[in-house]
């Protein structure tokens, strides 16, 4: 009989859904999304036999505040809740930091819990309420965080072995540093095109102007002078920022604008340019710790895609994978000024042979074992400590 794994996500992410897909290629577990976002099931079909989704507005304000709770309460909001509350799987997978994830824990009863830090914001030392950058979410994230953690059984994070250390309290729970990996099926590779020109891609949109990040258009700014093409996947969400975005860069035919892609299909349409890049540097309100740490997903989008990669030197763990594996480099923002230059000294044919190590080392079905250890350590606990507490 199958054993039964749940992941509980907000929104439906990437990183499960490649776990998921993974584990369900073994033949040995049955998959089940719990969600609270609307799903496309054409491709989370494919990592997850069974679906549970109650769709609610994950906006903060006084109108959503009473249509959250008007759900909740509904009929399709109650039996929603029942179904959890009879689920007894092997492992809970639950994603957070979010009110979801928080709300639906006490519902999780004495199953082994495995809580997936997505993002650690314990380790973002700025006052999300009265600094600079002032974004009261931030501070409910960093509440929600701590609550989670104590709740789980277990500790799922994805960035540096050791990170949870680095928060100013301690989270004495079983963890596990997992990378997001490479999913098999969507491994490719193109030959390079012979171009006379340089041409980078960035799997992702425009991020929003905070404070503490360099600002997107400095980033353009620099790369057009040198006739870098630059390629970006999703348009801006902030309608604003883009029209001053537009005003700024006058001359744009270095700038391409791609249509968001969905997962399954973004490494084909990227493997064809000549570098993948993760073009996002911090100022100095950005903490080490921070910097330190960060994992980004497109990093294995890009090794996926077999693109060799720039990133930024202040980005220290992905900025040592890239280097130890030989396979791009690392800059300053400085050198963004000057980066034709350094990208025509690189040896571009050894890093797409050492990409193709790379992809191999990274496989999740080669890792996947190190994740299922890892579930099962976490219900060894679990009953120990269950054990401890009926004796007691």
């Amino acid at each position: 009989m199958k054993k039964q794994i749940v992941f509980i996500e907000p929104k439906p992410t990437v990183y499960a859904y490649k776990i998921a897909r993974t584990l369900k290629l073994t033949g040995k577990y049955e998959t089940v999304l719990v969600c609270f976002s609307d799903v496309d099931k054409n491709l989370f079909s494919k990592a997850y036999d069974k679906f549970l989704i109650l769709e609610l507005s994950h906006k903060i304000n006084f109108k959503d505040f009473f249509d959250f709770f008007r759900k909740i309460f509904s009929k399709e909001g109650r039996a929603f809740f029942r179904e959890i509350k009879k689920m007894r799987p092997y492992i809970f997978q639950i994603t957070g930091p979010d009110l979801f994830s928080l709300m639906i824990m006490p519902f999780l009863k004495k199953s082994p819990k495995v809580y997936f830090a997505y993002d650690i914001w314990g380790l973002d030392k700025r006052n999300f309420l009265f600094g600079e950058d002032t974004r009261i979410s931030g501070g409910f994230q960093k509440f929600f965080e701590r609550i989670c953690f104590k709740m789980a059984d277990g500790v799922l994070h994805k960035g540096r072995p050791g990170e949870l250390k680095l928060l100013d309290y301690n989270v004495n729970r079983p963890d596990l540093s997992f990378v997001p990996g490479c999913l098999e099926e969507w491994v490719c590779s193109k030959n390079k095109k012979q171009k006379k020109e340089i041409h980078l891609v960035y799997a992702g949109g425009p991020w929003e102007s905070h404070y503490g990040s360099v600002p997107f258009s400095n980033i353009i700014e620099k790369l057009i002078p040198q006739k870098i093409h630059l390629s970006i996947f999703g348009d801006f969400v902030n309608e604003k920022e883009r029209k001053e975005f537009y005003k700024k860069i006058k001359n744009d035919q270095y700038f391409h604008i791609c249509k968001k892609e969905r997962a399954d299909k973004l490494n084909k349409k990227i493997s064809g340019y000549d570098y993948g890049i993760i073009p996002i540097f911090y100022e100095g309100s950005i903490k080490d710790s921070m910097k330190f740490i960060e994992m980004a997903n497109r990093l294995f989008s890009y090794i996926e895609a077999g693109l060799p990669i720039i990133v930024n030197k202040q980005s220290k763990f992905i900025a040592e994978i890239v280097e130890d594996n030989k396979i791009g480099f690392s800059i300053d923002y400085e050198d963004l000024k000057n980066l034709k230059e350094i990208i025509m000294k690189q040896d571009y044919g050894k890093m797409k042979k050492n990409m193709k190590k790379a992809q191999e080392k990274f496989k999740l079905s080669k890792n996947i074992n190190i994740l299922e250890e890892f579930y099962e350590k976490v219900r060894e606990n679990l009953k120990i400590n269950q054990g401890r507490g009926n004796n007691g």
